[in-house]
């Protein structure tokens, strides 16, 4: 199964899923969990309400965040200098009012500048809220990235036995942590039981299987001990649900592993 990439992830945690993208998430547990850990992170910065009782951050938080998105000169100073510093002083007919309409009382300086500053924090907030969560999806993606690294060894075109007409693909990808994977695509789907994946000897009677595979694609860990050599036949079969974990005789897919 293919996982959704990390700015996907991004945007899904930020509630601009595409229906494509929530239906992914039903089906795989992995990027549902990262989507879940993401979103605690935009929940926290959009639901910050009222600021009354929460601490600044110190400046350093900023600087961290600023540093490891690499962003300009532009924006960096600490977004709370802004919330915090009183915009400049004009000449007013009292140096701690504010005029007000007709009818209504003054209103001090002092507590406008509050209320001011309580609704720009919570998008203060939101924003770096979202910049954690980009640079949070960046890292898992490279982390992603560099764990998925592989290099395929060996492949073969499967071809169709009698009385069927699908067409596949296997490829055996040694992966940088050492582990073997072995690729299975087929054009179709259909089986009067179920799919099973097989890597078998040349003389046909020795055999391991690899589990079962659903839709157009699965990825199969190969045993560490498992000789390629002596198992180069790759064979995906129709099984009943009969119980009997033996090959039933019937494949769907066949092809020879070509190093």
């Amino acid at each position: 199964m293919q996982h959704l990439p990390p700015e996907t992830l991004a945007l899904c945690a930020l509630g601009e899923a595409e229906p494509g993208d929530t239906a992914h998430l039903a089906d795989c547990a992995e990027c549902a969990a990262e989507v879940t850990a993401l979103r605690r992170v935009v929940t926290a910065g959009r639901n910050a309400g009222e600021s009354e009782g929460l601490p600044r951050p110190p400046s350093s938080v900023w600087d961290s965040i600023h540093a490891r998105l690499g962003l300009s000169d532009a924006v960096r100073a600490d977004p709370f200098d802004a919330v915090d510093t009183p915009p400049a002083a004009v000449d007013a007919p009292s140096p701690a009012q504010r005029v007000s309409p007709a009818g209504s009382s003054p209103v001090p300086l002092e507590d406008a500048r509050k209320r001011r500053a309580r609704r720009r924090l919570p998008q203060v907030l939101g924003a770096a809220a979202a910049a954690v969560v980009l640079a949070a999806a960046g890292v898992w993606g490279i982390s992603r990235i560099l764990a998925d690294r592989s290099e395929v060894i060996a492949a073969v075109e499967l071809a169709p036995l009698p009385a069927y007409s699908d067409t596949g693909r296997a490829e055996v990808d040694q992966r940088s942590d050492g582990g073997r994977e072995l690729v299975v695509t087929a054009s179709g789907s259909g089986a009067r039981g179920f799919r099973e994946v097989w890597l078998i000897a040349p003389d046909v009677q020795r055999m391991v299987s690899l589990g079962t595979m659903e839709g157009t694609e699965g990825r199969f860990t190969i045993p560490a001990n498992l000789d390629l050599d002596e198992y180069p036949i790759v064979d995906i079969s129709d099984e009943p649900f009969d119980g009997n974990p033996t090959h039933s005789g019937d494949s769907i897919l066949r092809g020879v592993l070509d190093p």
